[in-house]
């Protein structure tokens, strides 16, 4: 016990040492500032932030393509989500009043067309048709089975184009967007007949703006299939783009140096990726809205979709979004700050370490 009392002791006089009369425990070299703070000044330094900012900025663009997917699954691909879409359409009084409008013309013109049995046509028999096409639709406007038929109208909508939609031999969405509106024309048809009586057939099926014989409008030069393709396939990889971002944030901030500028590149890539998405969004509503085939209740139709649509998306990327801006913000200021802080300390060196006697007073660490 005394041999091994003996060997700490002279292990400790020989880690002690004194400089200008101070005693204390020799610092090892590992344990030095200048070589604790290798890896954090210098090349490296600069290295670690600039690999922080890229993991940052690549994340958060990741993050936003994976939920931006994810939502497609949910409320497009998925054929339930999209039913929700039937649900606002059927309480769209817009669409109710274009219904109306586009029925009264069509019925209009079937009255003229046909032989009522000597009965001379003129504007009263006109006002009378009016007035119980619009008092048909409005009462089967307010029908189970006008919601029931708008339901039916996006299913069959979504099956058209979504169905087989992706790769693989022999299958595919069609090349342009296809609404099948059948459901809510013969349900319109059968109403309006019943109102105006006296053997009147409207015949609405015969009219290519409400679907033609097949009940289906075919938005020409709209160039939805491959978009469709893309997104099916696309939705596959959300979960390991939206995890793949949320890690590579993570590495981010436990490699950077100065953390405020990963905080500020994660903001960023936030603002930019949610704009992108909603760029994109735009751009195909537009594409699919302007083509000229596009015409009376199919417009009025499409146009509401994607309205409805697009809502649902920002509400799913509005938040991401303001913690982008709000990110930017945050390590904006607080690399400012550190900016600031670091001027202030060099300037207040001279001031804050120099004795009076005009020496620079050396410090030792003990």
């Amino acid at each position: 016990m005394a041999s091994r009392t003996g060997w700490a002791q002279r292990w400790r006089e020989r880690r002690r040492v004194q400089i200008d009369g101070i005693e204390g425990d020799a610092v090892p070299s590992r344990f030095r500032p200048e070589h604790q703070g290798r890896f954090s000044r210098g090349w490296w330094g600069l290295l670690r932030t600039i690999l922080a900012v890229l993991l940052a900025l690549t994340g958060a663009l990741a993050m936003v393509a994976g939920i931006s997917l994810q939502w497609l699954q949910d409320s497009v691909v998925d054929r339930d989500g999209f039913a929700k879409v039937s649900e606002e359409l059927a309480a769209d009084q817009s669409l109710q009043e274009e219904l109306v409008a586009t029925a009264l013309d069509n019925a209009s013109r079937s009255v003229q067309q046909q032989d009522l049995g000597g009965i001379p046509f003129g504007g009263s028999i006109l006002d009378i048709v009016d007035q119980r096409v619009a008092s048909g639709i409005q009462e089967y406007a307010g029908t189970e089975q006008y919601t029931d038929d708008w339901n039916q109208v996006v299913l069959t909508t979504h099956e058209l184009n979504l169905e087989n939609a992706g790769e693989g031999e022999g299958q595919g969405a069609p090349e342009d967007l296809e609404i099948g509106t059948g459901p809510v024309v013969d349900s319109i048809e059968h109403h309006i007949e019943d109102r105006i009586g006296f053997g009147v057939d409207l015949d609405l099926r015969s009219q290519e703006s409400l679907g033609g014989a097949d009940g289906i409008v075919v938005v020409g030069d709209s160039h939805t299939g491959p978009t469709f393709d893309t997104i099916v396939d696309s939705t596959r990889a959300a979960p390991y783009l939206l995890w793949g971002g949320v890690v590579a944030m993570g590495l981010a901030l436990l490699l950077g140096r100065h953390r405020e500028w990963a905080v500020a590149a994660a903001g960023a890539g936030l603002i930019v990726g949610v704009l992108y998405t909603r760029s994109q969004a735009d751009s195909l509503t537009t594409s699919v809205t302007s083509s000229p085939n596009l015409q009376d209740v199919g417009r009025t139709v499409i146009e509401r979709i994607f309205e409805i649509l697009l809502t649902g998306l920002d509400q799913a990327l509005t938040p991401y979004l303001w913690a982008g801006v709000a990110a930017l913000v945050v390590g904006l200021i607080a690399a400012a700050a550190r900016t600031l802080w670091h001027w202030g300390a060099d300037d207040g060196w001279e001031d804050a370490h120099t004795p009076g006697d005009g020496r620079r007073r050396r410090v030792v660490e003990v």
